[in-house]
């Protein structure tokens, strides 16, 4: 026996793995559950090993190292059809410049959760759920904004989503996190406070399906146009039988019926809705029109939406603009670097667009219609701002061939059905080649196009008026973690010892092999 253990030693030390890899493998874990997956709801699990190794890690390098391993491995998985769909439109070079949105992505992670280990030492596990929210708030601003992976979307296809109609996804990102640290704190904590987890997870649950009713047949009728148009050729150049696609597509719908609403995708007109040479043609289609073309603001190109009633009945101008798709953040200070680089592309030319400032909820005769524009599909607060200025329902105009049949175009649907549920409106969705759907105020989905096939597709919607707490009081949630932060961190202010003994009463156990690590004999969430 006593062999046999030597040789267990022996062969342990020899496979002895390296300290980022238990990091890694929680990432990758999350990764795959974030595809989109059923398993998402399992997502507080990875989660909670990065809460535990955190709240046991040394402050500062050794919590990063494990933040950033961690995301590193999540947004490797969840964004690996991103290099690749970039790859097959600007060639390898894209692709390859493409990979160095993966370890960005993995610092809006790593740092923020790093500073939390900082500034709140033994109280770590209560602090880094508060935390979450306040980083995925952050990763929503700014010229960089880019929210894809934000925990709270791992419940869009629970029960629990349902919540997001009192805190948005904020919440629900409160919720799991919260979740993970309850379960990274199971060996120090007391058993109430993981029956107060189970708690919140059941009356989440029996809520969001006593709320939730049967889907019943719905009053409107819509057309979602997708015309199914290769982005490259668009690239080469737009010409009319883009538009002639579209005419063809929704006279062939409507011979079957009238229908109160035909909406096309994202840039499915190659001219603005006001020129003379398409509005006759859209007027002639004898249907009130959503359509996505370019804007008419001279010597400005801009991504817009337009209503049609026979004349325009207003535009709207997409306001977020993908980073380095439609706009190069900081071009004033980076123009240098640029400009070599769009040349090695074959991009010479490229300018980029100028981004709406208004809003402008477009009405077609009793709809009052707030459009978000592909992107800003993942962005709550715009849909939230629609609504308070009086829209009845959501529509998103969307392209997203440009992620080709990757994940991408998955993920971005499943995010944006949360502002139906945020919001209690109906949701109609054309893209060029799908995801073409209707979402009802519950999340539901109640109709979905096939990814890809060109065709006009009539659909049953309603319009509605009530205003959710979400729309009254926004992001209540954001603002309510943030001074919760505050708090905390005067309190260890006027209690300096708290701050700086270390998360056990024993000391740290510092090790050859890992670096750092902390064995706790008491509760993990502070006295």
């Amino acid at each position: 026996m006593r062999r046999v253990n030597d040789r267990v030693a022996l062969w342990s030390s020899r496979l002895n793995p390296p300290p980022w890899l238990g990091d890694a493998l929680g990432g990758v874990m999350l990764g795959l559950m974030f595809l989109p997956s059923p398993l998402a709801v399992l997502a507080p699990l990875p989660l909670a090993m990065l809460h535990h190794r955190l709240a046991h890690s040394t402050a500062g390098w050794g919590a990063f190292r494990h933040a950033f391993a961690f995301a590193l491995a999540f947004f490797g998985v969840h964004l690996a059809w991103l290099p690749i769909s970039m790859a097959a439109v600007l060639g390898p070079l894209g692709g390859l410049l493409t990979v160095l949105v993966l370890p960005a992505a993995a610092l809006t992670w790593a740092v923020p959760l790093t500073l939390t280990r900082v500034a709140f030492g033994p109280r770590t596990l209560l602090a880094l759920p508060l935390a979450w929210v306040l980083l995925e708030a952050l990763r929503t601003q700014g010229p960089l904004a880019f929210p894809w992976g934000a925990p709270g979307y791992a419940l869009i296809q629970t029960p629990l989503a349902q919540l997001a109609s009192i805190g948005g996804a904020a919440l629900l990102t409160l919720l799991v996190t919260g979740t993970a640290s309850v379960l990274a704190g199971l060996g120090g904590s007391r058993p109430p406070v993981l029956l107060m987890g189970l708690a919140v997870w059941g009356a989440g649950l029996v809520w969001g399906r006593e709320v939730t009713p049967p889907i019943t047949p719905a009053p409107r009728t819509a057309v979602l146009v997708q015309g199914a148009i290769d982005p490259r050729l668009k690239a080469q150049g737009r010409t009319l039988n883009e538009f002639q696609i579209y005419l063809d597509l929704t006279r062939r719908a409507l011979r079957s019926g009238e229908a109160d609403l035909a909406v096309w995708p994202e840039t499915a007109s190659p001219l603005p809705a006001s020129d003379p040479g398409v509005l006759p043609a859209l007027r002639g289609l004898g249907v009130p029109l959503l359509l996505g073309a370019p804007g008419d603001v001279p010597g400005q190109a801009r991504n817009s939406a337009y209503g049609v009633d026979g004349e325009v009945t207003g535009r709207q101008d997409k306001r977020v603009l993908v980073p380095f798709g439609e706009r190069l953040p900081f071009s004033g200070v980076l123009g240098g670097l640029y400009t070599p680089v769009l040349r090695s592309l074959g991009m010479a030319g490229y300018t980029s667009l100028t981004p709406g400032r208004l809003l402008n909820v477009l009405p077609v005769r009793d709809l009052r219609a707030g459009v978000s524009i592909c992107y800003e599909s993942v962005f709550g607060q715009l849909s939230r701002q629609a609504v308070r200025a009086g829209a009845n329902l959501l529509v998103v105009l969307s392209n997203d061939a440009w992620f080709g049949q990757g994940a991408g175009a998955e993920q971005h649907f499943q995010m944006g059905r949360l502002r139906a549920i945020e919001t209690r409106r109906f949701l109609l969705r054309a893209g060029n080649d799908g995801v073409s759907a209707v979402i009802d105020p519950w999340g539901q989905v109640r109709f979905r196009a096939p990814r890809g096939a060109r065709g006009a597709y009539r659909v049953t919607f309603d319009l509605s008026t009530i205003r959710t707490p979400f729309v009254l009081y926004g992001n209540w949630v954001v603002w309510a973690s943030a001074l919760a932060l505050l708090m905390a961190g005067a309190r260890l202010i006027r209690n300096p010892g708290i701050s700086l003994r270390p998360i056990s009463s024993q000391a740290l156990d510092t090790r050859a092999d890992h670096g750092e690590r902390c064995q706790s004999t008491g509760p993990l969430y502070g006295r």
